[in-house]
């Protein structure tokens, strides 16, 4: 039987489902010997709510208004759908384990006029999209200023969210790192996603082969880990971040920091014919991602010029190969000698 082709907000959809950690992994034995058991209950709860949710949306998208021909449209609903659960609830007041009180609730959802002004022109407002997560239990109903929620199906699971909400915005900056059902966040609070976490379900066995790899090579050389967003690993080296890997919808970017291109250059003589090709071919070209750039910064790389991203110097490897492991670890090296030039300058 041929299978059936995912349309734009299933794939959307699915992305969410491959980024939910198994709840074997997310709660494990030595999570739950940390935790009072109410609060087990109440992650295996919002584990099974939030699967429920996403499996429903990517087989019914119609039945949460995400049945619009606009890519556009479709996709600022599943934002209002999906950050409402993850950042309005949990940012709202917890009456009790069952109960949440978000203040000003038609003001916050009426907040963004060009959303809603988008959403006019389709059959659905934002308002009624939220009612759309009735379906999976959640109940929200508007009195005294703002809107009181509930899910009687899952009645615990308003205190984990807020837990996780909590912590990765005390020690992540605001990132979204908890979004996947991170549920070690609540037991410990400084808690960071490891490259296994990030990778689990998302890569083949050959790039884990060849990531493992790179992430051995760093701890050997004493580099620090740092993840942020759920899916980047940042390595920082004598306090200094020299390169991420990235793993974002089944693909993988491993982008090492070469701040320096007239270095770079000197050492043109030095470098292998293959080494240069590998540089040439993955700089960060600017691409015009944004107009604030102003079309990126014309720079030389080995006699030539180029037109490179205006964020600086770097390589970007996408999808790398198991046979350009030696090739990344020259760059990372490279991207070292510049910190410990750098230091041994200021000791002069």
């Amino acid at each position: 039987m041929e299978q059936k082709k995912m349309s734009h907000v299933q794939n959307s959809i699915q992305e969410w489902i491959d980024d939910l950690i198994p709840i074997k992994t997310t709660l494990n034995d030595e999570i739950i010997s940390k935790l009072d058991t109410h609060i087990v209950e109440a992650c295996k709860k919002l584990h099974a709510f939030i699967t429920r949710l996403y499996k429903d949306m990517y087989e019914n998208p119609d039945k949460y208004g995400l049945n619009n021909n606009s890519e556009e449209i479709t996709d600022r609903g599943l934002n209002v759908l999906y950050g409402f659960i993850w950042e309005g609830i949990p940012d709202g007041e917890l009456i009790n384990d069952t109960l949440v009180f978000i203040p000003d609730f038609n003001k916050k959802i009426n907040h963004h006029k060009g959303i809603n002004k988008l959403f006019n022109k389709t059959s659905y407002s934002m308002r009624e999209r939220l009612n759309f997560l009735r379906r999976c239990g959640l109940l929200i109903e508007e009195k005294d200023g703002g809107a009181y929620v509930t899910n009687p199906e899952y009645p615990n699971i308003f205190l984990p969210l807020q837990k996780m909400r909590q912590a990765s915005f005390k020690n992540y900056a605001g990132s979204v790192v908890y979004r996947n059902c991170e549920f070690r966040l609540i037991a410990d609070q400084k808690y960071s996603p490891t490259l296994s976490d990030i990778m689990y379900n998302r890569t083949s066995q050959e790039m884990k082969n060849l990531l493992y790899k790179i992430d051995k090579y760093a701890e050997q050389n004493k580099f620090k880990t740092e993840c942020r967003v759920k899916e980047c690993i940042y390595y920082k080296y004598k306090g200094k971040r020299i390169f991420n890997i990235r793993v974002r919808r089944h693909e993988v970017h491993v982008e090492v920091g070469i701040g320096n291109l007239d270095h770079i250059n000197q050492m043109f003589e030095s470098y292998s014919d293959e080494f240069k090709n590998f540089i040439t071919k993955n700089m960060n070209y600017c691409r015009n991602c944004f107009s604030e750039h102003g079309g990126g910064n014309k720079v030389i790389l080995f006699n030539k010029q180029i037109r490179i991203c205006s964020g600086g110097p770097f390589l970007y490897i996408k999808n790398p190969l198991l046979c350009q492991f030696e090739n990344i670890i020259k760059a990372i090296d490279f991207g070292c000698s510049l910190v410990d030039n750098e230091k041994k300058s200021k000791n002069k």
